[in-house]
Parts: structure tokens; C-alpha cells; sequence
């Protein structure tokens, strides 16, 4: 590997370019400070501590001692609730609506459609609850249906979200995508498997089961919710390893175009050049290399220019692009390229010995339209470096290759990705001015009838945050993306004809509104078992350890113990990173634009943020 600069300058260039354009795009998101989150906490802090304080009153007052102590109403049972999860929900709604960035009429809109709909919900939960227990069919305890209540909720979220934030429209889209029926049949069977698997343990081990409810490894939303995703993960990765190796066998080496976008770049453009023309020399296919200089007030064309000359295998060119981001500069490139295919990579990634080989085998299966791979820290040196360490061998070098087992790859990161240049052309290109450029490409390119692929073998080093500013600045950028990339593929949400329509993008907008609301339910919890434990006296700590903890904290150590032993020792600090991740994706939400209400007056408004909002 070739090594990024270090040094003091190294920092302070880093801390000068990390801010762009596309840090918060114009129309569809705002620059919210940190006070923006916080204030959230300690609103939502103070309305759990009212609502629990009225009960109690309410209690004492009027003699009521049978008052639920969650919003449960018709079940027989709802006396003995262990959390009030429901009421967590109402105040986290409650919160999220007025912390919302927009006027006052568009938050009472959103608190009400929020609250309307889980009470709706709820309403016909409890319902069909009675309805069934008395008829005597069956009787779902009210932990049961306050659970269904919280899936519910998860759904209840982003869908609110995507319908009264402004968000991008609905991008051209080519339908001629079909589900393999082999990945179909391999996540159903996986998810067979998952389902009876984790039903036999909870019934054979149940002695077993019991003493890691105790010791805080099983619990949170259920034991058997928990086996199940880790198995249904495990076995959906072995039919993914599978699948990558399969595809390596091939031989494929064609004339390749490397793109390399840059904005203030200078001090670590070379690294990555220089690594382009190593891989060259083992590249069987010609390579030309294309940096476009994005908007640079640096040294970023000289120092890519001088690189350039330098370089012994490979020939390239500097591209200017006057015009401010990454899309943009993307987009300019593409067009100027020859070359059937197109590598793009990040000006402060360095691709690794083998990486570019690796990743062009998978496009001999005509049907592969992007390839990527698995981004490695460049330096191990501070806790966000070590963390991200932990986090990528999760991400990339597990759950993604658990997509590949059933082709459900959503999107591949533009740090390093292949595609097929003519296919970009047919869906349009780079979409310009929303989060998740990267991603958006390889949704449309899926329902044109393409598939990702996203090899871990293939391995490449990316720059790191080097700052918690910059750590906070990317993390809400990318956590932000989920909503406008599901805006602008709406129509491919829940569509049959593809894997990525039908299960996994349903499944991240629904991880994001969860770990959204991780931080919150914290303090929730904290706030119920501290300050009113006599009230919630059969509240106990293991089940939201085990949120934190659990089995994700046991999936954590095996993939890192197959990935690298030495590795492990950093997982204390990554699952603390984890819960600062979920703080970060709930202020990547308050960043969302809500136009702004007037109920005198219909609101029209366009791709530009509405001039009237102001900051909640």
C-alpha cells in the first residue's frame, strides 16, 4: 500500500477541503448545528419526564391505581406492561415534530400525520388483540402488541418522511429489471432457516437461552428477533462467498478509463495516482487515467499533472471543472472518456495491490453492471481510525457480501466503483445536487436490469475522517441519503422486480428510523427504571444492554476473529461508536427541509430551499 501524507499539513489541508457542496444540498437540506440534536435530547428528556410525572399525579389524584402504564387500552393485560414502548414512541413523534425544520402550521401538520397514523394503528392492534381473545382463537400477550406497535412505527416514520419532506422527484428510471428466481429462493430459504433455526434454540437451549437473557446477550426487542437476523445474515453471507468466488475464476481485462474526481486534493492526489500506475504494471488491459479538477483552490491540478508525468504505465490527462460538485465533475468526465469502462475513485483513496484485477473478473457475467469493493482505513492511529476498521469488516466484509447471496446490493461506495460507461449514458448519469450520488447510480442501473456486485477481496485504503467535525459532517451526509435516494427511486420502493426494491430498501429505511430513535430510547429507559422505578419496578437492565450489546456484539467478534484476530481489541470502542452513530443519524434527520405550511394560502415550492423557514 502506498501510505496518504502525514504531518501537520496533512491535518490542516484535510480540515480545510472536508466541507463541500454537497455537504448539505441546497433545496433538500440544511446545515443544523450540533445544537440542533442536542436540543432534541433535552426536549425529548423533558417531555418523557412531564408524561411519566402526569401519570403519577393522575394516579395519586384520582385513586386510579389500574391506570396502564402504556398506551394500551383494550388488552386485557395492560396492567402488567414491563416498558411503556408506546409512550416512547408518542414523545419520540412528538419531538421529532418540533424540532422539524419548518414553520409552525407544517410541524403541527407532521406531528399530527405522525401521531394520527401510529394512533390508528395502535388502536387496531389492540382491536384485533380483544377481538381474537375473546372469540377464542388466540391470545397475543400485550409485550406482542406493543412489539407489532413498534414495527409498526419504524414503518410509520419514513414513510411521513418521504411524504412532507422536500426531497428530490422521482428520477427517469428503465423498468426491465426481474428477480432471479435463484436469489429469490435463496433468501427464502434463508429466511426459513433463520425462522426455524432460532425457534428450535428457544425451545431445545431453552435453559441456555435463559442465561444469556441474563447476562444481557439475548433480549431488547425478543431473543427469537435476535437469532434470527444473525442467522439469516450468516447463512445469506456463506451463499455470498460463494457467489464472489465463483465469479473470480473468470479472466477479464479490458481497456479501462480510472476517473478521479477532485476538490482540494493537493495533499494526497499524488498517493493516489501513484497507486493507479502500481496497479498497471499486473493490469493485463491498457488503463488511461482522468482527474478532474473540481472547483480547487490548491495545488490539486499542478500536483495531479506532475504525478501524471511521472507515471510509467499508464497515460492521463487533467480535466477542469469549474463548476462546484462531485456529481458535476463526474459527469464531465464520463463524457469525455473513451473507454468501455470507468473506475472511479476518490482523490484520497489508494487502491491496493490486486484491486482493479479483482474487481474487473466479476464483469465477464454481462449482467454485473457496477463492481466495488471493500475500503479500508489508510492508518490506524486515532479511535475514529479504529473504528471505522470494525465497522468496515462489518459492512463490507460481512453484510454486503450477505447481499451478494441473494443479489440484493444496494449501492457500492464511490470511493472505488467500476461500471459499464455505456449503461451510465443509458440511465442518465450522475444525478447532481442530493446525497448518495453513489448509490443512486446503482439503483437505476438495477432496474435497468443490472445487478452490483461488492468484492471484499478487492481492497482499496480511504482517507478517514481527522477530525469529530468532519466525522459529523460525513455521517450526516451519508445517513441523510437514504431519504433522498428512496425519493428519487420511489418507484422502485416495494416493486417486485427487483431484490433491492422488494426487501432492502424497505429494510434500510426502516434501520434508519431505528437507529434514529436509539439515543432517545436510551434516555427513555434511563429515565423510566431511574427516576420511576416504582412505577416500572419489573423494568430490567439486561433487555437494553442487549439493544447496545447482544448478539450484534458476539457477530462483531467472529467476523473480526475471520477478518483479523488483532482486531478485536478495538470492538469495546467501536460499539460506543455505534451509539454516537445513531446520534448522528438522528440529527441527520432534523437536517431535512419541511416546506413551509400556510393554511390561508396554497405552498408552492421548487428545487431551492423555501426563503421563510427558520431554524427549530
Amino acid at each position: 500500500m502506498t501510505a496518504l501524507e502525514d504531518g501537520p499539513e496533512h491535518t490542516e489541508a484535510i480540515a480545510d477541503h472536508f466541507r463541500s457542496v454537497d455537504s448539505a444540498p441546497v433545496g433538500y437540506a440544511v446545515d443544523r448545528p450540533p445544537s440542533g440534536t442536542n436540543g432534541f435530547l433535552i426536549t425529548f428528556a423533558g417531555v418523557s419526564i412531564i408524561a411519566m410525572c402526569a401519570r403519577t399525579v393522575i394516579v395519586h389524584a384520582g385513586g386510579w391505581d389500574d391506570l396502564p402504564r402504556d398506551l394500551v387500552v383494550l388488552h386485557e393485560a395492560r396492567g402488567q406492561v414491563v416498558f411503556p414502548l408506546r409512550l416512547f414512541l408518542v414523545l419520540f413523534f412528538l419531538t421529532y415534530a418540533i424540532h422539524a425544520y419548518s414553520n409552525v402550521w407544517r410541524r403541527i401538520a407532521l406531528g399530527a400525520s405522525l401521531l394520527g397514523k401510529y394512533a390508528v394503528f395502535c388502536f387496531l392492534i389492540d382491536f384485533l388483540t380483544w377481538l381474537l381473545h375473546d372469540a377464542g382463537i388466540v391470545s397475543i400477550s400485550v409485550y406482542g402488541a406493543q412489539m407489532l406497535s413498534g414495527l409498526i412505527a419504524l414503518g410509520i416514520f419514513p414513510h411521513t418522511v418521504l411524504r412532507q419532506a422536500q426531497l428530490p422527484v422521482q428520477g427517469p428510471q428503465r423498468h426491465e429489471g426481474r428477480i432471479d428466481p435463484a436469489a429469490f429462493a435463496t433468501l427464502v430459504g434463508c429466511l426459513a432457516f433463520a425462522i426455524v433455526g432460532a425457534a428450535l434454540a428457544l425451545h431445545v437451549f431453552f435453559d441456555v437461552v435463559e442465561t444469556l437473557k441474563h447476562w444481557a446477550i439475548l433480549g431488547g426487542i425478543g431473543a427469537g428477533v435476535f437469532l434470527m437476523q444473525q442467522l439469516l445474515a450468516a447463512s445469506t453471507a456463506l451463499f455470498g462467498a460463494h457467489a464472489l468466488k465463483k465469479s473470480r475464476n473468470h479472466e477479464f481485462s479490458p481497456p479501462t478509463a480510472i476517473l478521479v474526481p477532485a476538490h482540494n486534493e493537493g495533499h494526497s492526489i499524488a498517493a493516489t495516482i501513484a497507486a493507479v500506475d502500481d496497479a498497471a504494471k499486473t493490469y493485463p488491459g491498457r488503463i488511461r487515467l482522468y482527474v478532474v479538477n473540481n472547483a480547487s483552490t490548491d495545488a490539486t491540478a499542478a500536483v495531479a499533472g506532475e504525478a501524471i508525468g511521472e507515471c510509467a504505465h499508464i497515460t492521463g490527462e487533467v480535466l477542469e471543472c469549474p463548476t462546484p460538485g462531485k456529481a458535476i465533475a463526474l459527469n464531465l468526465g464520463i463524457a469525455r472518456i473513451t473507454e468501455e469502462f470507468v473506475v472511479r475513485i476518490d482523490a484520497d483513496t489508494v487502491i491496493g495491490p490486486g484491486c482493479l484485477e479483482t474487481a474487473m473478473k466479476h464483469f465477464a457475467d454481462p449482467e454485473v453492471g457496477c463492481v466495488g469493493g471493500i475500503p479500508m482505513p489508510a492508518e490506524e492511529k486515532t479511535w475514529i481510525d479504529k473504528c471505522r476498521l470494525i465497522e468496515v469488516y462489518m459492512r463490507h466484509g460481512f453484510f454486503q457480501v450477505s447481499l451478494d447471496g441473494y443479489q440484493g446490493v444496494m449501492g457500492i461506495p464511490g470511493m472505488f466503483a467500476v461500471y459499464r460507461r455505456n449503461q451510465l449514458l443509458r440511465v442518465g448519469g450522475m444525478v447532481q445536487g442530493m446525497n448518495g450520488e453513489d448509490t443512486d447510480i446503482c439503483m437505476r442501473l438495477t432496474t435497468a436490469g443490472y445487478r452490483s456486485v461488492a468484492d471484499p477481496k478487492a481492497v482499496y485504503y480511504s482517507e478517514t475522517p481527522a477530525s469529530y467535525a468532519h466525522l459529523r459532517e460525513q455521517r450526516t451526509r451519508w445517513f441523510r441519503s437514504i431519504y433522498h435516494l428512496s425519493a428519487r427511486n420511489r418507484a422502485m420502493l416495494l416493486d417486485r422486480r427487483t431484490m433491492v426494491g422488494t426487501f432492502v430498501l424497505p429494510f434500510n429505511l426502516v434501520n434508519a428510523a431505528r437507529r434514529a430513535m436509539l439515543a432517545p430510547l436510551i434516555i427513555f429507559a434511563v429515565i423510566a427504571g431511574v427516576a420511576f422505578g416504582s412505577t416500572f419496578s419489573s423494568l430490567q437492565w439486561q433487555p437494553v444492554v442487549a439493544t447496545l450489546l447482544g448478539m450484534s456484539m458476539i457477530m462483531t467478534v467472529v467476523v473480526c476473529v475471520i477478518w483479523r484476530p488483532s482486531a478485536v481489541r478495538y470492538i469495546p470502542m467501536y460499539l460506543c461508536f455505534r451509539l454516537l452513530r445513531s446520534y448522528f443519524t438522528l440529527g441527520s434527520t432534523l437536517t431535512l427541509i419541511y416546506p413551509p405550511l400556510h393554511p390561508s394560502r396554497p405552498t408552492k415550492f421548487g428545487s431551492r430551499a423555501p426563503s421563510d423557514l427558520r431554524r427549530g
